[in-house]
């Protein structure tokens, strides 16, 4: 038999701490779930030595590398949340998790954070340590649910904000998919045209001695010089994409891209929704998850994405830490629209302010995304339009040093 320390919650929600003699770690937890009580954490009384041992970092700890996707990510929330809610412990739990992992690296950090949550450490703290597994946010949303008893509530919680966020994600991509590749196939038939094409016909103008245009030679310079240093020119193509992503990644450059957007008349308004969007929903859930005002005011303001709406949460964040209200804090900035503050007040007033903020964030995606829909019905015919001039304007520079030969020989 084994003395095992637990913490955990019961039905109303009561913090319980005790002891337990047990053959192994499930039979604790099953004796303890019998006294109806959700484990937090559940530590085996160990010798010295096993501390000692229990004391080497984890190799899993260590580990770098990109973490889970939002949905993937949302999807585990969402297995947890259940699990936690029908009563299986935590510990056997994480471990159905891990099991069903889809990579071994996501399998090994749920089995560290099973490992740390079994040595005596809470959920929060288990997760945070997790490198890469899951967002802060959702550290941050446990650990508040630790102290007040709804655990299940918090991961559904979260759950939902990062199945909102890959929603956005999907809806932003499938948006720009026509677009890019409609771009692509221009760039594609440009340089097929340039470079295999035309080349052809420089032969013919060459034995003719007919005088090219200014734009044919600039075209067949350029194929002879992508068609002599193939390797030169896709490093350079390579570096010239890598500095301007450097270049953007700057964050003056970012933020003077991002005001210049904003100023474009239709885009720049979409662009402006679309933040409030996101920020007022990630607030709308943080708030709904118990996480305090200003910590939750402060992650809206990172995940809105818009420099000045990012600029204007922050600052009326100190103004409700001073004793503002948050719609006169927001009023303040000169950044939220009117009807955004109205439903603010409203919800405040009526003490419903997350699920206010919940019901006008979503109403304000449904029309962001029927924007970008209409947006996308109308930059079809544009790039088709665009794709027809590039091509077209090609051909007449073949075509015009052929129609010279044939008017002399006439």
């Amino acid at each position: 038999m084994h003395a095992y320390k637990y913490k955990g919650y019961d039905s109303v929600g009561g913090l319980q701490e005790g002891n337990i003699l047990a053959g192994s770690v499930e039979e604790a937890e099953r004796r303890i779930v019998a006294q109806d009580i959700t484990i937090v954490a559940l530590l085996q009384v160990a010798s010295r030595k096993a501390k000692l041992q229990e004391s080497i970092p984890s190799p899993g700890s260590r580990v770098k590398g990109k973490g889970l996707s939002v949905s993937d990510a949302a999807a585990i929330l969402q297995n947890l949340a259940l699990m936690s809610e029908t009563g299986v412990p935590l510990v056997e739990a994480l471990e159905a998790a891990a099991l069903g992992a889809k990579s071994p690296r996501i399998a090994y950090l749920l089995d560290a954070v099973k490992s740390e949550i079994i040595g005596g450490k809470s959920l929060s703290t288990a997760l945070r340590n997790a490198d890469g597994l899951f967002p802060p946010l959702v550290s941050d949303m446990v650990r508040v649910a630790e102290e007040g008893g709804r655990l299940d509530h918090a991961l559904k919680t979260a759950a939902n904000y990062l199945e909102r966020q890959s929603e956005l994600r999907k809806k932003l991509l499938n948006a720009s998919m026509y677009p890019l590749v409609m771009l692509t196939i221009s760039m594609v038939t440009v340089l097929v045209l340039v470079v295999f094409v035309m080349p052809r016909f420089a032969t013919i103008f060459l034995k003719m001695g007919v005088e090219v245009p200014t734009s044919t030679r600039i075209m067949l310079e350029t194929g002879d010089a992508i068609r002599s240093h193939p390797i030169w020119c896709l490093l350079g193509v390579a570096a010239a994409v890598g500095g301007i992503r450097l270049i953007f990644r700057s964050r003056a450059v970012a933020e003077a891209g991002s005001r210049l957007l904003l100023k474009l008349p239709v885009l720049g308004d979409l662009l402006r929704q679309l933040a409030l969007s996101r920020a007022f929903g990630s607030l709308a859930t943080l708030l709904s998850g118990n996480v305090p005002i200003m910590g939750a005011m402060e992650h809206s303001a990172k995940v809105a994405g818009v420099p000045e709406i990012r600029d204007a949460l922050m600052r009326a964040r100190t103004a409700v830490e001073h004793g503002r209200t948050m719609a006169e804090a927001l009023g303040e900035t000169k950044a939220i629209p009117a009807s955004l503050l109205q439903m603010v007040t409203i919800g405040e007033k009526t003490g419903r302010l997350a699920p206010v903020l919940e019901a006008t964030a979503n109403r304000m995606e449904a029309d962001v995304d029927a924007r970008m829909k209409a947006m996308v019905s109308i930059v079809e015919p544009v790039m088709i339009v665009v794709m027809g001039l590039i091509v077209g304007s090609i051909t007449v520079s073949i075509i015009g040093p052929i129609y010279s030969v044939v008017q002399n020989i006439k």
